[in-house]
């Protein structure tokens, strides 16, 4: 309970700090990237009176509601976007929180072949390290990774509502955000495939995996209540003690190029073992992703001369491709569309919208990328 309030109350102040960056954006958006850095440290102050706001009125959500959403020098009204953003990542962080310790995304298993990659690592070195700490570590780690995700993807989404744009700065750290997250799991997963002799760590790992799927069907035990706290001991285990038992990691993963990345050497097929590498790997496989998606809505903009989109939506995929990958890219676009299409049908017959009105389709995307991400 007490790590699901931290995450609400760091959500609300990463919610106001997002707010600052989206506002000053708007008003230094001609400005590089370092003038932006620069603008974005400060004192806030009110937009309408310009007098700097007190830290005790600059409390996140607290103190928009204290004040009735008034200034208090001016009682000029406090825009409704400061609020909903706050609550938007307040309540974002809380459900990457829930997601994460609760064993609930999408790609789990590949959290315990990042454990086994770690050990593997660990065991390279002689260096002996129980799974419990380390499960907690690596938990913590994927838990930052997507409030830093979802911060990026809310302050892409708020501004592009609100000015059909998106900044070129939002999408860099997203995807150098996405390039740090892939490469580090891509070192691990490879650790764990090629070095058969740690291999027994998967079994339990696939015996996990029945267990899982009992819970899906029903059952209300939690996932982490059947997974063992120290494998220390299958690290110096021989050869003979379980090739006789030998599940391959391919067999557990989408993925089926992985087994061939770890086996297939480039000197038996140069062809095949870079294929595998590109399109086993959360890396090689993001970059594919990115780049079609990419090169497809640049066409899109081109030929309708930005009318349709832009090259804002055209690096947005790219980050989205390389964050995603090949099959969660395609869930995300398809998801994306069909939301925009039966949104623009609503407004037209609510008579809110013609054929011709133009909304932002990053919203759509970010929104697909999200379910995509976290369900799929």
């Amino acid at each position: 309970m007490t790590t699901y309030v931290l995450s609400i109350i760091f959500g609300l102040v990463i919610g106001s700090f997002l707010n600052v960056v989206i506002f000053r954006t708007e008003k230094n958006k001609n400005l590089g990237l370092s003038r932006i850095l620069t603008v974005l440290g400060g004192r806030s102050r009110c937009p309408k009176c310009k007098k700097t706001i007190p830290w005790h009125d600059n409390i996140p959500l607290v103190s928009f509601l204290l004040l009735s959403g008034r200034c208090r020098f001016c009682h000029k009204k406090i825009s409704r976007q400061y609020p909903l953003v706050e609550m938007l990542t307040a309540i974002a962080f809380l459900g990457a929180t829930f997601l994460v310790t609760n064993n609930l995304l999408s790609d789990w298993l590949g959290h315990y072949s990042n454990i086994s990659g770690l050990l593997t690592v660990f065991a390279k070195f002689n260096v002996s390290y129980a799974l419990s700490p380390l499960n907690i570590s690596l938990k913590l780690f994927e838990i930052i990774f997507l409030w830093t995700i979802f911060s990026v993807l809310i302050a892409i989404l708020v501004y592009d509502l609100k000015h059909m744009l998106i900044p070129d700065y939002f999408t860099i750290v997203g995807i150098i955000v996405a390039a740090v997250y892939n490469l580090f799991s891509d070192i691990l997963l490879i650790a764990t495939a090629i070095v058969s002799k740690n291999q027994a760590f998967i079994l339990e790992v696939a015996e996990l995996s029945k267990k899982y799927q009992s819970v899906l069907r029903g059952s209300s035990a939690g996932i982490f209540d059947f997974f063992p706290l120290n494998f220390s001991g299958y690290l110096r285990l021989e050869p003979e003690s379980f090739y006789g038992k030998i599940v391959h990691l391919k067999s557990y993963f989408p993925s089926s190029s992985l087994q061939g990345a770890a086996g297939v050497s480039f000197a038996d097929s140069p062809f095949q073992f870079i294929t595998d590498l590109l399109t086993g790997t959360r890396t090689g496989s993001g970059l594919i992703a990115g780049m079609a998606v990419a090169l497809i809505f640049f066409l899109i903009v081109y030929l309708s001369q930005e009318t349709w989109m832009s090259m804002g939506d055209v690096k947005l995929v790219f980050f989205l491709g390389f964050l995603l990958g090949i099959f969660k890219t395609a869930v995300a676009l398809f998801i994306a569309f069909e939301l925009g299409a039966a949104l623009g049908i609503i407004l037209i017959l609510a008579g809110r919208a013609k054929m011709k009105t133009a909304l932002p389709f990053g919203p759509f995307l970010i929104v697909g990328a999200i379910l995509s991400l976290l369900v799929i």
